[in-house]
């Protein structure tokens, strides 16, 4: 029996934050109702599914309910009462012949590593015993049946409670702690299998959660060993030892180097129409959830803040935000007006978007400006065989397909590889060859596109160390008459910092950059005890016969620095020459220095400096006289 999906939300309570099916369900929560796909996702011709979406995309709940729906009643298999209270108003409920075969009946370990968070790899692995012991402290009524070799639990429960430790003074594991770990599953699964005679299910939420934390602090391969091993232990054989497995993440790692050895594998990632509309909330349900709160007037302006997420070619959006939304909207005083705020990006760091900002690439840096005013951009989607270190040299390709899996992208369409591109590439691990794959990504939504404005604004800030020293030297070097490394300096920052359609503005866009520039380095130069350093500018001020662009003076030292901008029509070296000369003339002929001259200030620098896209030529007068 087919069930009709997005099936109507219940509740009046939102569930945010809120990840247990049970607590969702018997306290009248708002749930979206997802059960129609436990169909397909029991679908015989899969042993072990793996589900990649972003973060905060309800892969938890999703777990959570699939764990509710299956797992039997262990001291009453018979009883499914359980399951009645929480199913009997939901979609899959009204499947009778699929709830009869398969609601209630197995022995379910259902564990997740989304907090699994250590500083070193000892504090991660001490973490990973802990939801083991938890495990184990769950299905202790096992070890009272004889027949069943049970060490395993109390060994695990032990370490937890300091009777055993995990590792050596030395860091190692202790003696038989490694097998201990990576076996626990395997051995309880074997266990259950044993004690009800029914192949029991596993659901490991969050698996790559551990690779990412440990990859940013310097232990992912000692991690790599210890997941690898418990994922290819626990699901390997799946067609003899388990019903099901179920594996969620955001990243998967190449099947050689994690899935090692797991037959019947079916991968339902971010490309893949396999439940495509299961993790995340379609438009539909979107709709649906927004009209039963009366909130039907919003939902175009939740689409365009939420919407935009392309998962095996359904639209998508995610529920974090979408929840959110319509709790905080209901207790405002004036529900039908309330704007969206952004919600997502604010509910975990990200550093991904401040690393791809300083990218050191200028054309890769050019690729994120046409994203993030509404572009596309074509990538070669990357495999990746470890858990990629995302750093300023990381290729755009790896970093955009990294950011595809974690939400800040997603795909447009599909892109076809050229006919050349098409080849097999042979990996060294002896994996099947595999097709280069091409898509069109862009940013999914108003609600991502602020994260990286955000960053972009607090990386021209006074905020920013690198951007405070670059206009430093800059201001040192305007004051010293390095017209060189005044220049090297300008180019540096238009290039990293600077989008190239703003580039392509008037005048008054670069002298607001160099405003921005210069008002932060004079701000910062000289404190109150320490004045004779402290630097005025002052920005369009009448300086003689009409307003200069910039002009800094140290008053104490008698110093004055004169700057007069000019556009060029072309980027010519003729064209650069000829504007900084008509610079340097206006500021002769308008005569900016004599109101310096008549203070006693001695010592006065004049550059005129000319701008075309990302570039500029600095002049001062002797170079223009030349």
């Amino acid at each position: 029996m087919a069930i009709k999906k997005d099936a109507a939300a219940s509740g009046t309570v939102f569930p945010i934050g809120i990840n247990d099916f049970k607590n969702i369900i018997s306290n009248g929560m708002v749930y979206i109702d997802k059960t129609s796909y436990l169909e397909e996702l029991l679908d015989p011709g899969t042993g072990v599914a793996l589900m990649l979406r972003p973060r905060r995309f309800g892969k938890t709940l999703a777990m959570s309910m699939l764990s509710y729906f299956l797992e039997m009643n262990y001291q009453n298999p018979r009883d499914r009462s359980r399951q009645r209270k929480l199913f009997k108003n939901l979609a899959i409920y009204k499947n009778k012949a699929f709830c009869d075969k398969h609601m209630g009946r197995y022995p379910v370990i259902s564990l997740s590593f989304k907090d699994v968070d250590g500083k070193t790899f000892q504090d991660a692995v001490e973490m990973i015993v802990s939801i083991f012991a938890e495990q184990a402290a769950k299905f202790e009524f096992l070890t009272k049946k004889k027949e069943l070799d049970t060490v395993f639990l109390r060994r695990i429960k032990d370490c937890r409670h300091r009777k055993t430790r995990v590792f050596k003074r030395d860091g190692t594991f202790a003696e038989g702690m490694a097998s201990l770990i990576n076996l626990f599953i395997k051995d309880l699964a074997n266990c259950l299998k044993k004690a009800f005679n029914k192949d029991p299910v596993i659901i490991i939420d969050e698996y790559d959660v551990p690779l990412q934390k440990a990859t940013a602090r310097d232990y992912y391969t000692d991690m790599l060993d210890v997941i690898r091993l418990i994922l290819s232990s626990a699901l390997k054989d799946n067609d003899t030892n388990i019903f099901k497995g179920f594996v969620t993440g955001c990243l998967r790692i190449a099947h050689q180097s994690i899935f090692s050895g797991i037959n019947n594998f079916k991968a339902n990632g971010i490309e893949d129409g396999f439940l495509s509309g299961f993790i995340g909330l379609t438009r539909d349900e979107t709709e649906n959830l927004l009209r039963q709160h009366g909130l039907g007037n919003r939902l175009p302006a939740v689409i365009e803040r939420y919407d935009g997420y392309n998962f095996g070619g359904t639209d998508m959006l995610c529920p974090w935000s979408v929840l959110n939304f319509t709790s905080d909207a209901l207790k405002s005083k004036n529900p039908a007006a309330f704007k969206p705020r952004n919600y997502w990006s604010n509910s975990s760091g990200n550093d991904i978007i401040d690393i791809c900002m300083r990218h050191p690439d200028s054309s890769d840096l050019e690729r994120i400006e046409n994203l993030m005013h509404n572009g596309t951009e074509t990538i070669t989607l990357k495999t990746f065989t470890s858990y990629p270190e995302i750093n300023g040299n990381t290729s755009f390709d790896t970093f955009a397909t990294m950011m595809l899996h974690t939400g800040y992208f997603t795909v447009a369409k599909s892109a076809a590889a050229d006919e050349s591109e098409m080849s097999l590439n042979s990996n060294s691990a002896g994996d099947d060859p595999e097709i280069i794959r091409k898509a069109v990504i862009k940013i999914p939504n108003k609600e991502v596109l602020q994260s990286f404005r955000e960053k972009a604004e607090n990386i021209f800030s006074k905020d920013n160390p690198e951007w405070t020293k670059r206009a430093a030297e800059l201001l040192e070097a305007l004051f010293s008459g390095n017209a060189k490394n005044v220049q090297d300096i300008i180019d540096d920052m238009l290039m990293r910092f600077i989008s190239n359609r703003d580039a392509m503005s008037g005048e008054g866009y670069y002298h607001g950059f160099m405003t921005s520039v210069l008002g932060i380095a004079a701000g910062t130069a000289g404190t109150a005890r320490n004045r004779i350093n402290r630097v005025e500018m002052e920005s369009e001020k009448d300086a003689g016969n009409g307003f200069s662009d910039i002009i800094l003076s140290k008053v104490f030292e008698g110093k004055a620095v004169i700057l007069e901008f000019k556009k060029c029509k072309i980027g010519t070296p003729n064209a650069f020459k000829k504007m900084c000369r008509e610079a340097l003339k206006q500021i002769d002929d308008r005569q900016y220095e004599c109101r310096y001259r008549a203070s006693g200030y001695q010592d006065i620098k004049k550059y005129g400096i000319a701008f075309y896209g990302k570039q500029c030529l600095t002049m001062m007068p002797d170079a223009a006289d030349a």
